[in-house]
Order: structure tokens, then sequence, then C-alpha cells
């Protein structure tokens, strides 16, 4: 009987202890499972935060692809040149700047001026100052790759009717224009002849003045390019950007055109264009549009 009593003694101390060790196993997994929770929501809030804050840096960074209806009056070509290849998604265009607004051009002077009746045409360039041009009332006439040759040759534009044609069949359209702003050269530099810019130059011209003859036509500079880019040891160099707009100048002289030096409102001192000012050497990120356009504004 005593020995019943022992045997059922130590069997309720076995039961008692294996109770004991898997309430402290549950203890522990439970121990574990919150330790775990509160690590993961720690992790997953800081994925949050670091997705939440790219998408806001994307945004407001970011240059707003290119609208090709007929309203913007502007489309981008099928071929690059030499100097736009380079010219990437729209979107990399950043500025870098890490204090534009002490530049003389951060903000426009005459506020009120919308751009009416006021044309651009131009190559890629044009194209990153149509994306962040706030002025509804300009019509832009600019696709990647174009040039003063293509411009008769390439249907890169959107028409009024919705097809898409050449820039001449875009000015024979009928509106009419107070104000046309020409940024050409820069894919041009590596023709060996600037005689033949010259003269596509001012068969563009003739063109439209046959279509808006009251409008003040303004040739700009061809705006320079970085030191990085300047060492690639292409024709796209500030060598060749000073050359070829002696061409401009003089041809701006010659034609009864306003030759406007555009390159002041974004090159630095050394009279470059600032390795923070371009993505790729060639075109502006969206601050130093920004200067360019404002510096169209106030000087015209």
């Amino acid at each position: 009987m005593i020995a019943d009593k022992d045997k059922s003694r130590k069997q309720r101390s076995r039961v008692r202890l294996q109770q004991n060790m898997v309430s402290l196993c549950c203890l522990l997994c439970v121990v574990f499972a919150v330790g775990w929770v509160i690590h993961s929501a720690g992790k997953k809030s800081d994925l949050l935060t670091f997705s939440a804050d790219s998408r806001s840096q994307s945004s407001s960074d970011s240059v707003p692809a290119t609208d090709n209806s007929s309203k913007s009056d502007s489309s981008q070509g099928d071929s690059l040149s030499q100097a736009d290849s380079s010219l990437a998604d729209p979107s990399a265009l950043q500025p870098e700047d890490p204090d534009p607004n002490t530049h003389p051009y951060s903000q426009p002077k005459d506020t009120e001026d919308e751009l009416e009746n006021t044309l651009f045409i131009g190559d890629s360039r044009t194209v990153g100052l149509f994306n962040i041009c706030d002025k509804p009332k300009a019509t832009f006439y600019c696709a990647v790759g174009l040039n003063v040759q293509t411009v008769f040759q390439t249907p890169a534009v959107a028409l009024d009717n919705g097809s898409m044609g050449t820039v001449e069949q875009a000015l024979a359209q009928g509106h009419k224009y107070s104000r046309v702003y020409i940024n050409f050269g820069t894919n041009e530099m590596g023709w060996p002849y600037y005689d033949s810019f010259v003269e596509l130059y001012k068969k563009l011209v003739d063109t439209i003045r046959k279509y808006s003859p009251d409008a003040k036509i303004y040739v700009e500079s061809i705006l320079p390019v970085t030191a990085s880019r300047d060492q690639q040891g292409d024709a796209i160099n500030n060598k060749n950007v000073q050359a070829l707009n002696e061409y401009i100048k003089k041809f701006a002289a010659d034609n009864s055109c306003t030759y406007l030096q555009c390159d002041r409102a974004v090159m630095g001192q050394d009279g470059k264009l600032p390795e923070e000012a371009s993505p790729d050497g060639v075109h502006l990120n969206i601050d130093y549009c920004k200067y360019w356009l404002n510096y169209i504004i106030d000087e015209t």
C-alpha cells in the first residue's frame, strides 16, 4: 500500500514537472512571438517611411513627361542626334543645386508675362524648357534630335488635326505669333560646314516670317556644356559652342533678329555649365531650366 502511494506521488510529481516545462515553453514562445511582432513592425514602419519619402522626392524632383497633344504642340522625334542620344527619361533631370534661391534668375522679375502668342522652337533642350514651363499660353514646337534641317523633314510635332507633322507644317496652320524663340546648334556642332547650318537657319527664319510676318524673332545662343562633358573628346564641347555662337550672333545681325545670350542664365564663372546643373553634361535639370526660362521672360 505504501509502495503504491509512493508510486502515485512520483507520477504526480513527474506530471507537475512536465506541466511546468510545457508552461515555460509556452511562455517562451509567447515572449518570442511578441518580440518578433514588435521587431517586424519596426522594420515595416521604416520601410513605409522610406518608400513614402522616396515617392515624395521623386514627385518633387522629376520633370513631367511631355504631352504630345495638339494643345502642347510638342513631341519627341524618333531619331537621336549625338547630343540628344544621352538624354534619358526626363525624370532623371533632377535639381541638385544646394541653394537655388541664390541664383539671379531663380525667380522671374516680370511675373505678368504669360508668354501669350509666343512660340519656342528647338531640340531636346527646349523639350526640357517645355517640361517645366508653367505658362499654358506658350506654344512649343520641339523634339528630341531635332535640328535646323529636320524641322523641314521629320514629322515630330503634333498638329491641330491630331496627326504628326514637321515644324514647317505646324507653322503653316495659321497661328500668328508675336514672339518666336529659336534654340538650335547643339545637335549641329558635329557638322563639317557651319555655312550649311546658317543657310538652313535662314530658311527657318524666312518660313517663320512667311506665316507670322509681325513676329519678333529671338535667336538664342547655344548653352554651354559641363567641363566633364567637354573632356569626352567629341564635337559636343565648349569650343564648338563658342564658335557656332559667333555664327548665330552674326546671323542675327544680318537678318534683323535679336540675339539672346541665354548662356548667361546657366553658365558658371568659368563660362561652362556647372556640373550640378545637368545629369549628362548637356541637358539641364529642373532648376537650371527655370533659370533659362526666367532669363528669357525678364530679358525680352
